[in-house]
């Protein structure tokens, strides 16, 4: 079970073009950290939305890449890191909803993109980046919703 789910983790990233090996256990103890946040989404819901298992695994991915040892204390210890490759992973799931028509992820996700600009996290020079993505994905949504 435990190498069936490091190569679907593994095909994962490689279909957005990201050679990284994720491990079962680097990515529950990615997730079972602590955060400098306080909205955590569970472990459960990250396995059974494709597309949130997409974006931790490229998260942690972008993380392996900055030479991050992952485990419980990543999140905490490589901010703010963390919350660029947070937003970098943001951009690989957003591209891969609209790939297969989940407008509505998108949407919800554009959203929290919008929550992000207030958030007292956000390192002030990831700001453009937010803006980028905001930008990016989410300009036709709101004009649609505003028209």
């Amino acid at each position: 079970m435990r190498s069936k789910l490091a190569e679907i983790l593994k095909r994962l990233a490689e279909k957005h073009g990201i050679q990284c090996n994720v491990s079962l256990e680097e990515l529950l103890a990615y997730l079972s950290g602590p955060s400098y946040e306080d909205d955590r989404t569970s472990l459960n819901k990250i396995l059974e939305e494709e597309l949130l298992l997409l974006h931790e695994v490229v998260e942690i991915c972008f993380l392996k890449n900055m030479s991050y040892k992952i485990n419980e204390a990543t999140i905490q210890y490589a901010y703010p890191d963390t919350y660029r490759a947070h937003l970098e992973a943001m951009s690989i799931e957003l591209d891969e909803a609209k790939r297969i028509g989940r407008i509505s992820w998108v949407e919800k996700r554009c959203r929290d993109l919008e929550e992000y600009l207030d958030d007292p996290h956000l390192p002030r020079n990831l700001e453009p980046l937010v803006h980028m993505l905001i930008n990016s994905y989410c300009s036709r949504t709101r004009r649609a919703t505003n028209h």
